[in-house]
């Protein structure tokens, strides 16, 4: 699941850097979630953990590179993408920081069923790594 915080990354690289990550866990906490909106119209959003989980049947390690992932999915979720592209050095800079933080496999998390948003995300290892300020206008649909 970790690759799909990389093909953000990629995204933000590729000019799409109004593209916007919220992570959550399920009600249960069994399972990671993972949300891509538009800082240009919050109401555009995708639930996108489901759809990296086609790349890996029978919870195998997805093969595919991060390029060839975010090639794919800039081809299947091109209109969505165009409310993403333009400039947003600050979100950009603040997620390559973010990624940085992250320990191999560990994924984070801005709210869960028994953790409502905050200025800061938790992480699968305990940590809390701060978020900008008022990103949580970007969670209200997806919580």
């Amino acid at each position: 699941m970790q690759k799909l915080l990389f093909v953000v990354q990629e995204l933000h690289k590729r000019g799409y850097e109004k593209l916007h990550v919220v992570p959550s866990l399920a009600p249960t906490g069994l399972a990671w979630r993972c949300s891509f909106v538009s800082e240009t119209d919050r109401t555009k959003g995708l639930i996108v953990s489901t759809w990296i989980s086609q790349f890996s049947g029978d919870n195998r390690e997805i093969e595919y590179t991060i390029q060839e992932l975010t090639d794919i999915f800039e081809r299947e979720q091109s209109s969505f993408l165009q409310t993403c592209r333009g400039r947003n050095h600050e979100y950009s800079d603040w997620y390559r920081n973010m990624l940085g933080r992250l320990d191999e496999e560990e994924l984070p998390y801005a709210f869960a069923e028994y953790f409502s948003p905050t200025d800061y995300w938790r992480t699968t290892n305990e940590k809390m790594i701060r978020t900008l300020p008022d990103e949580k206008q970007f969670y209200y649909n997806y919580q």
